[in-house]
């Protein structure tokens, strides 16, 4: 019987050296040790940290995804993916994937530093190149995004980017097709759940890591315990409903002027 596997979405790790300065990314901003917290306990309990690439490869071949691996990602190309992520996840012999905004190599990321982190086995993939949300561009602009990023973070690391992440969870069914277009093989989305544990598909759902996850609910996670997360699916079940009712602006309204409650 097939079962399901979890992929993690971190975005920022908060410490002195790396301060959240935005208060819209404060919510998506773990302290650092929280997060040398979670992956010494993912090493204590016999779990491997993969990226996404070994996730997809597995699956492609017709291969489940073994009990122990948890993929582990990070959003937008934050200077604590290198600072604070790498260290600790090289430490533990872990891989996790970069979905890295091309407009940010230079600013968050240096070359070099983007170059290292690849080096060290880290796989990168794309966030778009400004991140703006997809479907609130037109088809030129939209594909543009898609195939800026890549050709950039090709360029810069001499390794195929193949995998994709949208900004803000937004993409739409012509979205897939852009990708395609633009040689992409997967997508990893903001769809909150886990993912069929012996079958590749094209996009995956995530289970995002905040400031407010709570060691129980980050428990629940990785031991794919989701009975345990039925807040998380509840309160994605409602964003969808007011993104469909409302639209993306209507949404985006509504949000503000509840200060994030949506």
């Amino acid at each position: 019987m097939a079962g399901r596997f979890p992929v993690l979405m971190y975005h920022r790790l908060e410490s002195p050296a790396c301060p959240v300065t935005l208060a819209g990314e404060r919510k998506w901003a773990i302290p650092a040790g929280r997060f040398e917290v979670h992956m010494r306990g993912l090493r204590e309990s016999g779990r491997q940290g993969v990226s996404m690439a070994q996730v997809h490869h597995r699956l492609c071949a017709g291969e489940a995804i073994p009990a122990t691996w948890v993929a582990i990602t990070f959003d937008d190309g934050n200077a604590s993916d290198y600072r604070h992520a790498l260290p600790v996840l090289a430490g533990h012999g872990f891989h996790a994937t970069f979905f890295v905004c091309g407009e940010r190599v230079g600013a968050e990321l240096s070359p070099g530093e983007l170059r290292s982190m690849h080096e060290a086995g880290m796989h990168i993939g794309s966030h778009a190149m400004r991140h703006r949300f997809l479907t609130t561009l037109d088809p030129a602009d939209e594909e543009a995004e898609l195939v800026q990023s890549r050709r950039t973070l090709e360029q810069l690391l001499g390794a195929p980017v193949t995998h994709f992440a949208p900004p803000g969870g937004r993409w739409s069914s012509r979205t897939r097709e852009a990708l395609r277009r633009a040689g992409y093989e997967a997508i990893s989305t903001s769809r909150y759940g886990f993912n069929p544990d012996d079958s590749a598909r094209f996009a995956y759902c995530r289970l995002p890591v905040l400031g407010a996850t709570s060691s129980g609910t980050f428990d629940a996670m990785v031991n794919r315990r989701r009975y345990r997360l039925f807040a998380g699916y509840a309160r994605a079940a409602a964003i969808a409903a007011a993104r469909s009712v409302l639209g993306e602006s209507g949404y985006g309204r509504a949000r503000n002027a509840g200060r994030g409650a949506l």
